[in-house]
């Protein structure tokens, strides 16, 4: 079977062959079983549609889901979620549709599937899911103080733009929208009347239902007009009854728990949970919220995952978006990048996200003359250049940037391309002195079954997948034990001194040879494996030890050698402030520290230098989706799109490994290339 479509932008859709299980092609040339595509009720279906019936072919309705988008289509095309309707469309009550016919009837309702509504429905509204994704978490400082100016009780009056196809298809005109304000006004005689009008309304794009310019809309202070494009649950929050023609936002109000009125029969109306002006004699069951959102989001609605292009299920799909929300997130229309060096400039702006328009790359002392607008955010690499970021005035966000935890397959020293970068609005995770957004998170968030789910999944695919920051070194099993006998093996990563982590996170011991001092004083009868830093082996970075340290402190040395095979050789691992930890960690090691790592202070390690201020015990899973699914952003290359941590890792594995010195008459010349490379990604943004 294949579908045909007269389409062109149906038949570029990349996800559609995943959804639909067959391959689909532009123009009206078909065989007996195949399907014809449309979208929705567009008049250009017509062509499409009467072909389909001269042929006595199939004919199958197209439409976003749901749940539709990471943001918005205009800012990242990638959807979320379709659906596919063979009878109708959902958004069209005069004739009946997939999802009626189910909602009319019994035999697929089970308690398993009112559990999964009832859970997703409780994420949402907790974090604001929406069809769109691209709005703010809260609602503007400005908005919120008009609302709390009004002491009285508050409700919403909802508009569409004008023609949309939902009002003349939901049994619905152009008039109710005066009507359905009028009403409101009329029985909430002490309430404030919101008004949400599309924000292309009121910069001109498109029209509503409203003439803002008129003296009614002007001066009755009972009427709020809102058209900036906040988040609909954080709206939903601060009023208690919801009106509607045939507006999304309805189903999203009793998601809520609010009263909702509808004046035209979307597809939520009818089924008992709505007050509405107009009967449906189609709808004739009654259905509890939990019923209908599984027939709706989960049954009649697809799902593909955005990263790897495969079909999911709606929990996935939330939690890529619930995790996105889990933390503060860069927000604005430009970004001034501080201070980076040219080769990172070829790949920076991917990690900002398609949301910001321009990417300016700046020299640190211009910060304090700088002529800064309103939307700008500053970006800067960890905690260098700390002095003149103070002179960013208080209204501008500094955000510090960093390498992520699975960052790439090759040394960022020999200019591998990360594909993990983490940004930070408070501090910086591996700064031991003050709080990150890592650490916050952490220390406050309340872990449900899904975080602790995905984060335990995540551990298990890395463990298998052998995946580590680097992914350096020649692989191979290691017996260290033929050698330490009953001794326990203790293994000792090195890092580059003078490495921002030991600077902020390590007050004590901060220097390799140190290290080792305090941990043959600590495990005397230990047999002692030193692992140099990839970097100071490939001779990019400083952090050699002396030779009568090694002498005295270490037992065996190994440099060429693949970190996870170490880690599977050893009873335990000592560290300042090693990634090196974090990975023994998943591997279910001993871990003592040295410093104060981002692991460290949660009850999974021993500290010698203890961080007060964390105070929460987590488990091995919820730090892993702490820092691997919340705080982290990914970037998968070459294209240069968003990803997720799980994608990651699946195309870090098909990789292997790269060898830690770039060795070989060869090695400066691919560096060399690789440098131009980023030189000229750079020069032509």
């Amino acid at each position: 079977m294949k579908a045909v479509t007269s389409s062109r932008g149906i038949a570029r859709d990349k996800a559609l062959p995943e959804l639909l299980g067959c391959q689909v092609s532009h123009g009206l040339s078909a065989k007996e079983g195949d399907v014809v595509l449309g979208w929705g009720e567009k008049e250009n279906t017509e062509k499409a549609r009467a072909y389909a019936h001269k042929h006595r072919l199939e004919y199958w309705r197209l439409e976003d889901g749901f749940i539709g988008y990471l943001s918005h289509p205009a800012i990242d095309h990638r959807r979320l979620s379709l659906v596919v309707d063979k009878s109708g469309i959902y958004y069209d009550a005069h004739g009946s549709s997939d999802l009626e016919k189910l909602l009319n009837r019994d035999d697929w309702i089970t308690d398993e599937l009112r559990v999964r509504a009832a859970n997703a429905i409780r994420r949402m509204v907790r974090w604001r899911i929406s069809k769109y994704n691209q709005g703010a978490f809260d609602l503007s400082s400005e908005l919120e103080e008009k609302l709390q100016a009004f002491k009285g009780p508050k409700v919403l009056v909802v508009d569409q733009t004008f023609g949309d196809k939902s009002i003349a298809h939901g049994m619905a005109s152009d008039t109710m929208f005066k009507d359905m304000l009028a009403e409101a006004l009329e029985e909430n005689p002490t309430a404030l009347v919101v008004v949400k009008v599309h924000p292309d309304v009121l910069v001109g794009t498109k029209q509503g239902h409203f003439d803002l310019r008129s003296s009614a809309a002007r001066d009755n202070d009972r009427v709020l007009f809102v058209a900036e494009n906040c988040n609909p649950h954080a709206l939903m929050e601060r009023v208690d009854h919801v009106y509607v023609v045939t507006s999304q936002l309805g189903f999203e109000g009793l998601m809520a728990g609010k009263k909702v009125t509808c004046f035209g029969v979307p597809f939520y109306a009818g089924w008992g949970l709505t007050h509405d002006k107009q009967l449906c004699e189609n709808r004739a069951a009654n259905r509890s919220l939990e019923e209908l959102f599984a027939a709706a989001f989960i049954l009649y609605g697809r799902y593909i995952n955005p990263f790897t292009g495969k079909r999911a299920e709606i929990e996935d799909i939330l939690d890529i978006l619930v995790a996105a929300r889990q933390t503060a997130q860069p927000e604005g229309e430009r970004v001034l990048a501080v201070g980076f060096s040219l080769w990172k400039r070829g790949f920076l702006p991917e990690f900002f996200g398609p949301a910001f328009k321009k990417t300016l790359f700046i020299t640190p002392c211009s910060l304090e003359s700088f002529d800064y607008q309103p939307d700008d955010i500053v970006v800067v690499w960890g905690r260098k250049h700390d002095a003149e970021a103070g002179h960013v005035p208080d209204h501008i966000p500094v955000w510090r940037m960093e390498d992520g935890f699975v960052r790439s397959v090759g040394l960022g020293s020999d200019l591998r391309r990360p594909s993990s970068l983490v940004m930070d609005r408070s501090g910086i995770y591996y700064d031991g002195s003050a709080p990150s957004d890592l650490e916050t998170f952490l220390n406050t968030h309340s872990f449900d079954e899904n975080d602790l789910k995905r984060g335990g999944a995540l551990r298990e695919q890395i463990l298998a997948s052998r995946v580590s920051k680097y992914n350096v070194g020649s692989k191979g099993e290691l017996n260290f034990r033929a050698s330490a006998g009953d001794r326990p093996v203790v293994l000792v990563p090195g890092q580059v001194e003078g490495d921002a982590s030991l600077q902020f996170g390590s007050p004590e011991i901060n220097t390799n040879a140190a290290l080792l001092s305090s941990v043959r004083a600590a495990v005397p009868d230990g047999y002692i494996v030193f692992k140099p830093h990839p970097d100071v082996v490939s001779g990019n970075r400083t952090g050699a030890v002396p030779a009568d340290i090694l002498t005295r402190c270490v037992d065996e040395t190994v440099v060429d050698a693949d970190i996870i095979d170490c880690l599977e050789a050893v009873d335990a691992v000592h560290t300042m402030t090693s990634l090196t930890g974090f990975e023994a960690l998943l591997r279910n090691k001993a871990v003592t520290t040295y410093g104060q790592p981002f692991y460290a202070g949660w009850g999974l390690t021993e500290d010698r230098v203890p961080v007060s201020r964390r105070t929460a015990r987590l488990s091995l899973d919820a730090l892993v989706y702490g820092a691997l699914c919340v705080y982290a952003r990914y970037v998968a290359w070459p294209k240069g799109k968003s990803t997720a941590p799980e994608a990651l890792v699946a195309d870090m594995a098909g990789q292997g490994s790269a060898s830690i010195a770039a060795s070989g008459p060869l090695a400066p010349i691919k560096r060399l290339s690789r440098k131009s490379l980023y030189l000229l990604n750079a020069l032509m943004r």
